[in-house]
């Protein structure tokens, strides 16, 4: 298990990089999977994976988690989590914050529910104001970062555990059924929404606004895409 990284909120740039990693609508779906499902929360250990600024991990930790294990590639993510978890009553969880993409910094760690809302939207690069550049990119077909995360499911997930993960519809949602299963895993769909996307968004996507069916789709000047949020267990 890679050591337990120290993490300050006391400096300047603290409430920039909170700003950075503001929450959005995915960030919402997996809160209110979290709400509606406290008994996958309440007494097991969780992961966040691509943490931003932990506001996913400190409600699952409120929810009564017995600990929680964030993780990111950017080191201003991990300050933010720190400030917000450092307002909870303390001995509220156990909290670790590891450094590092994906996977690596977890040896073979297991957990009994990850969480994940990761860069996949479909651009081989793509900066927007107020974001960082690692922030939504996933390549060409969007899965640069999603294909290794679900890769790794199968090591680090319990025999009862579940994952759960944020999933543009318009990237192969059937492709990552199809992989699970490959690996014994199965996957559901527990909620779906549509997001809008900005002019800078369309431009970067890979195909166009008109090249991924019914799941990307124009009314009048704009151009809004499915989203759903999944969730994987052990077949």
């Amino acid at each position: 298990m890679a050591d337990q990284m120290a993490f300050s909120s006391e400096n300047s740039d603290f409430q920039k990089s909170y700003n950075v990693f503001s929450p959005t609508e995915y960030t919402s779906m997996l809160l209110g999977f979290l709400q509606e499902n406290v008994d996958q929360v309440e007494g097991r250990s969780v992961c966040e994976i691509g943490t931003g600024n932990g506001v996913v991990a400190m409600q699952a930790a409120l929810l009564g988690a017995r600990n929680v294990t964030v993780s990111d590639i950017e080191c201003s993510a991990l300050d933010a989590v720190s400030a917000s978890f450092s307002q909870l009553p303390q001995g509220t969880v156990d909290l670790r914050c590891l450094n590092g993409p994906l996977w690596q910094p977890y040896d073979t760690s297991r957990f009994d529910l990850i969480l994940a809302n990761l860069p996949h939207f479909p651009t081989p690069a793509l900066t927007l104001p107020g974001r960082l550049p690692s922030w939504s990119s996933g390549g060409d077909d969007g899965r640069n970062l999603l294909d290794p995360f679900l890769e790794g499911l199968p090591k680090h997930l319990t025999p009862e555990g579940v994952a759960v993960f944020t999933h543009n519809c318009f990237v192969g949602i059937e492709q990552t059924r199809k992989f699970l299963q490959g690996h014994g895993l199965s996957l559901d769909i527990c909620r779906e929404t549509i997001v809008h996307l900005s002019p800078l968004k369309v431009q970067a996507l890979t195909h166009g606004a008109d090249g991924y069916g019914n799941e990307v789709f124009t009314l009048g000047q704009h151009v809004f895409a499915r989203v759903c949020l999944a969730v994987a267990s052990w077949a």
